[in-house]
Parts: C-alpha cells; sequence; structure tokens
C-alpha cells in the first residue's frame, strides 16, 4: 500500500535503529559528518562537513564501529565475512522534503578513488532496497525512494576517474565533490541528475 511521504518519514525513524546508528550532531542547524581520512604517507585526520537541510532528515552512521572497534554485521543474521552486503558507505542521510524522501548514500575518501569505492556505495543501495522492502513486507507501506550517490575526498585533480561533469568514469550514478566545494552547501544542493528509484 502507498503511503504519503510524510507517513513513510515517521515509519522509518520508528522502524530503524536509530538509538545506535543515528547521527544527532549538529553544527548551528547543520548536520555534521565526521569520519577518520587516511592522507598519503599513512597520515591519518578526522575529516568534518557540515550541511544544511531543509525539512527532515535522519542521518545514519552506516558503518558505525562498536566498542571494539569493528563494524557490526550489516544484517546481523547474515554472515558478514567476505560478503557483498559487508560493504557499505559511510553515511545514509533520509530527507523529507516537499512530500519527497530522498536517500543520500556519502562515501569520505582522502587524496584517492579505490576500485572499492563503487562496490561500496551499490552495496549502500542494495542495503537501502532491502529496508525498503522489508518494511513493505512486513507493514504492506511503501514510498518511492530517490536515491542519490556521492564521494567526497580532498583529491586536487580527479579528472583520471571523473568526467566533466564530476560522475565516476566507472560509475556515472556516482558524484564527486571537494571536500573544499562543500563549504555552506546543504544536503539537497548535492546534485547527481543520476538518482536511483526504489519502489
Amino acid at each position: 500500500m502507498a503511503v504519503d511521504a510524510n507517513k513513510y518519514f515517521r515509519g522509518l525513524r520508528a522502524y530503524l535503529n536509530t538509538n545506535t546508528y543515528e547521527v544527532t550532531k549538529r553544527d548551528g542547524g547543520r548536520i555534521l559528518l565526521e569520519e577518520k581520512i587516511f592522507m598519503q604517507g599513512g597520515a591519518e585526520r578526522k575529516q568534518k562537513v557540515r550541511l544544511g537541510y531543509s525539512g527532515e532528515v535522519i542521518v545514519i552512521q552506516l558503518d558505525k564501529k562498536n566498542q571494539r572497534g569493528n563494524s557490526d554485521p550489516l544484517f546481523h543474521f547474515f554472515d558478514d565475512d567476505a560478503r557483498p552486503w559487508s560493504k557499505r558507505c559511510d553515511y545514509v542521510v533520509f530527507q523529507l522534503l516537499d512530500r519527497k524522501i530522498t536517500v543520500y548514500c556519502i562515501e569520505f575518501k582522502s587524496a584517492s578513488l579505490p576500485e572499492s569505492l563503487v562496490d561500496q556505495l551499490s552495496s549502500s543501495e542494495a542495503w537501502c532496497k532491502a529496508v525498503h522492502s522489508i518494511i513493505n513486507l512486513y507493514t504492506g507501506e511503501k514510498k518511492r525512494l530517490n536515491l542519490k550517490k556521492f564521494v567526497f575526498s580532498c583529491m586536487d585533480d580527479p579528472s583520471r576517474f571523473v568526467d566533466q561533469e564530476g560522475y565516476l568514469n566507472r560509475d556515472h550514478s556516482i558524484k564527486h565533490y571537494h571536500y573544499d566545494d562543500l563549504n555552506n552547501m546543504s544536503v539537497e544542493e548535492l546534485e547527481n541528475e543520476c538518482p536511483v528509484l526504489v519502489g
């Protein structure tokens, strides 16, 4: 049964494990995303991205580490060891705006865009489709989601990996942004003309 976006978004907030995975940090009305990235030479730094937003958002840190410093299985009833569903992106943001739900899958990288990037974002797309299917199967509720995939990096010249408009050569559904270009942006301003429709 198709439901309106507001009801579906309320359901998402109730069904997802927001106690463990939701990012609640806000900075001046913006969501605050933080991830450790590894620079050339092995140095690491904490990269912060602040994005404004309109409407309502649920921010899920999909690769959140547990107290032992490991990621828990993406699906707890499946073996996560070297399985396709063990891959995941850093963040999934659900946004309710103008009676529409948009999903942003976001991966943080440093000065490279490795081969595994496409798999991480494809797996996160599959996770969103699985969540959508589970909610529909158990509750009968469904709503079309517009899913967009992004990678953020500090790569000064990504031209060998992306086209002139910033889409990955290996997967044109993934849009690249440099961290510096994200200053003063809101999540709905992240451009991606190749959304994946879920549902």
